[in-house]
């Protein structure tokens, strides 16, 4: 494990190919710099020597190669990353490294385990739907909304947000009737005169 390489993420990835371009561009200029003051060499500014005149205009190539690298680029991208983070933190989402903000910035969706991960593999109904009448074209619906967690036994059934309660509605009598003898049909219970249990 302490000898796996790290994955590059997709910002170092286009600035090692933004570097490895700009080196070759760099190189190809200043070669041309060089190569198009040759007829100058021999000039008497340079005393008449091809090699002083050479190296002159070696030294000028260089200076502009030094000139042409972009310095401040790596400053300019922490304090963007940087921002970025602060950002974050103040949408309550905090981060250690740098590079998850370019990784959470590029990202459009986000996938997770539906049970387990995030809700301790205790889901719950929050929202209901309900058939009030089936008509030839399709069907009218009730929607309630379900409060309570898990399985804490606290909890109530809103409509329009208002409470209300099953009586009210003859499907949510049907639910009810139908999830009591759901919960009914395993349970037993023992006989007066001590027989074995009877199952309903």
């Amino acid at each position: 494990m302490a000898e796996t390489e790290a994955e590059k993420t997709p910002l170092q990835q286009k600035l090692d190919e933004f570097g490895q371009q700009l080196s070759k561009i760099i190189t190809v200029i200043c070669i041309a710099v060089w190569a198009i003051n040759i007829s100058h060499f021999n000039d008497p500014v340079h005393g008449g020597s091809w090699l002083k005149g050479a190296i002159y205009y070696f030294k000028i190539a260089v200076a502009l190669a030094v000139a042409a690298i972009p310095e401040g680029l790596p400053a300019v991208i922490t304090t963007c990353l940087a921002l970025g983070t602060s950002r974050m933190a103040k949408k309550n989402s905090i981060v250690r490294s740098l590079p998850s903000v370019e990784t959470l910035g590029c990202t459009s969706v986000i996938c997770s385990d539906k049970t387990g991960t995030l809700t301790t593999n205790q889901m719950s109904v929050c929202r209901m739907f309900v058939v009030d009448k089936v008509m030839a074209d399709g069907a009218a619906f009730h929607e309630f909304k379900i409060s309570g967690s898990t399985y804490e036994p606290i909890g109530e059934v809103m409509k329009n947000g208002d409470t209300i309660k099953s009586s009210d509605y003859d499907a949510l009598i049907e639910l009810s009737t139908i999830t009591c003898s759901s919960l009914c049909y395993s349970s037993c219970r023992p006989t007066p005169d001590g027989l074995p249990n009877l199952s309903p």
